[in-house]
């Protein structure tokens, strides 16, 4: 199966979906919204959503918007890709920015979300990997959702290997049957600017 064959389903609202939903009609992708699909993406991660909060005054209410309602709505997701898959197999890719690897001052409760889908993202590869479910995440540079490294920190010391880098031919990628023998792996996609 080509790209061009293959049905993805985004999961997510707001504007990291909507970069994903753009990067996969660009690679050739069909984008739906209904329950027979190849790939599922997960990107729940929205701009307008996260409003940073210096530690110290992050109120339980915050936290669980970030963190309890991100890993039940991945659970969520991945659960129902794999009845979609049936016994054909297919691709999960959860996505997080790298702000969750390298931590995010005012940003600890995305971070952590972050980091709990790249776990998650492990632990489904493992059990479902022999059903012939490839499970992998996209990790993305922190600047397509405007987080601002002055407030959040650099996620690196250095500029980008390749500034502008692109996620749509990793997407394409881990979307596909090419990916099949990957599990597991967090693929990063920000013209190195973290390594």
């Amino acid at each position: 199966m080509t790209s061009s064959g293959t049905r993805v389903r985004v999961v997510g609202e707001g504007s990291f979906a909507a970069t994903v939903r753009s990067a996969a009609d660009r690679v050739g992708m069909e984008v739906v919204e209904d329950e027979t699909y190849h790939a599922m993406v997960f990107a729940p991660w929205d701009t307008a959503a996260m409003a940073p909060v210096p530690f110290d005054e992050l109120t339980d209410e915050q936290f669980g918007a970030a963190w309890q309602r991100t890993m039940d709505d991945a659970v969520t997701a991945c659960v129902a890709a794999r009845s979609a898959f049936g016994d054909t197999g297919g691709a999960i890719v959860l996505t997080a920015p790298t702000t969750g690897m390298a931590g995010g001052a005012r940003y600890a409760h995305w971070a952590a979300a972050a980091e709990g889908v790249h776990v998650l993202a492990r632990s489904v590869a493992r059990q479902w990997g022999p059903e012939g479910i490839a499970v992998n995440v996209l990790a993305f540079s922190p600047d397509e959702l405007g987080v601002d490294p002055a407030v959040a920190g650099p996620v690196s010391i250095a500029t980008p290997a390749r500034p502008g880098a692109s996620i749509d031919g990793a997407l394409r990628f881990l979307c596909s049957p090419d990916a099949a023998d990957v599990a597991g792996q967090t693929l990063t996609v920000d013209g190195g600017l973290w390594m």
